[in-house]
């Protein structure tokens, strides 16, 4: 067994492709995101299944981030839904109540943990974009952002506003699903 194979989700054939695109070891993946393992993988092989970029996605994670949660690192979770912007702009698979605590909002539709200290039942901003509007995200809401989007109040005035100014960054963002 090789070094690629010490990935979680690499077996025998994943390895195989892999090594035909020039890949030898783990840190000869380091930079690399799953789109771009994906888009060599289609062209040496013309289509292939969507699978095997949620198991590219999660080969990157588990190379690039700095200490890999090893319950994040099955390709399920990095399945569009999960890697794409939820309503709110938020990215489950990089929240860290995913997946344990949360199974992301299109999954839990707007059941959110943090409800329990807003006493809410369900997201305000879920309710108010998938609900009410029948929209994916709020990208395209010319309120963006409202008065819906409420702080997490077990993190810092300062986290949160990180976190706003991120998921906003991503509802912009072109590549949206």
């Amino acid at each position: 067994m090789g070094e690629l194979r010490s990935i979680p989700n690499v077996g025998k054939a994943t390895e195989r492709d892999l090594k035909e695109m020039g890949y030898t070891n783990i840190l000869s993946l380091k930079g690399k995101t799953g789109e771009e393992l994906y888009a060599e993988e289609c062209a040496l092989h013309g289509d292939v299944d969507r699978c095997q970029l949620y198991l590219y996605r999660a080969v990157s994670y588990f190379v690039n981030a700095k200490n890999p949660d090893p319950k994040k690192c099955s390709w399920w979770y990095f399945k569009d839904e999960f890697v794409f912007p939820s309503p709110c702009g938020a990215v489950c698979v990089s929240c860290p109540q995913f997946p344990a605590a949360c199974g992301g909002c299109r999954k839990t539709k707007g059941n959110a943990p943090w409800l329990q200290y807003v006493g809410a039942k369900t997201c305000p901003v879920y309710d108010c974009c998938v609900n009410g509007k029948k929209q994916k995200d709020c990208g395209g809401c010319e309120s963006l952002p409202c008065e819906k989007f409420t702080k997490d109040p077990t993190i810092s005035d300062e986290e949160n506003a990180e976190n706003l100014k991120r998921m906003l960054q991503n509802l912009r963002a072109p590549s949206r699903l």
